[in-house]
């Protein structure tokens, strides 16, 4: 993955060292100096309680550790990126930031924690297979079936919309779209008028409404 391979940002640094359920003073010290523990003026007005829920949902951690920690300093997209590890890894969110300190990276404490690229990818699959399951009732082992094939999870919600209004079959209509077209070409292909493909991308668009969070859940390392 991409991620393993790029230099993490200094700024991703926990804004706390956790360990052990203690605060390290001098951590907490270090990160104040260098403006971890600051508050954030985000675009979007976040709101812990849910946002918790919904790392409990995707990754499986438990809402409370994740208020916990937010409640303590540290910042919602390191939370993000802990509870991605720990989900990957097997690990509770605990053991995750007691291995991520100021002097390490992302990268750095994945590898502590022994997380595999193979892991990474079906942590990926999962969280993409679930949420195609609840928001579009896309059978979960059918898209990690074809995820595991090699497309792309908006492709198959795109494939799934198509499928609906035709004869076809999702495989059958995901083999239609090549390197040199658009889904667009593909519908005219199978004689899906304009009107109902807009309608289609809207269903896909309604059925994932938060941008932010899901950018967080696709690039949850990412620099």
């Amino acid at each position: 993955m991409n991620w393993l391979t790029k230099k993490s940002m200094i700024g991703l640094a926990l804004g706390m060292f956790v360990l052990a359920g203690v605060v390290s003073p001098l951590s907490t010290q270090a990160a104040e100096r260098n403006g971890f523990n600051q508050p954030i003026h985000e675009h979007h007005q976040i709101d812990p309680d849910k946002v918790a829920q919904q790392m409990a949902d995707t990754f499986g951690v438990n809402k409370n550790d994740v208020l916990k920690y937010e409640k303590q300093g540290v910042r919602i997209p390191e939370l993000y990126r802990a509870s991605f590890l720990a989900k990957a890894s097997g690990k509770s969110l605990q053991e995750v930031l007691e291995a991520k300190n100021l002097a390490n990276t992302w990268k750095e404490t994945a590898q502590t924690l022994g997380v595999t690229k193979e892991q990474i990818r079906a942590a990926h699959q999962d969280i993409a297979a679930n949420r195609l399951e609840k928001n579009l009732s896309i059978p979960k082992q059918d898209s990690l079936a074809l995820m595991q094939q090699g497309y792309r999870s908006r492709d198959i919600a795109v494939a799934n919309q198509l499928a609906k209004n035709t004869s076809k079959s999702m495989s059958s209509i995901l083999s239609m779209r090549q390197i040199n077209n658009t889904w667009h070409d593909v519908a005219q292909n199978l004689g899906v008028d304009d009107s109902t493909f807009k309608q289609d991308m809207k269903n896909i668009r309604a059925a994932f409404p938060h941008r932010l969070f899901h950018d967080r859940v696709e690039h949850p390392i990412a620099n």
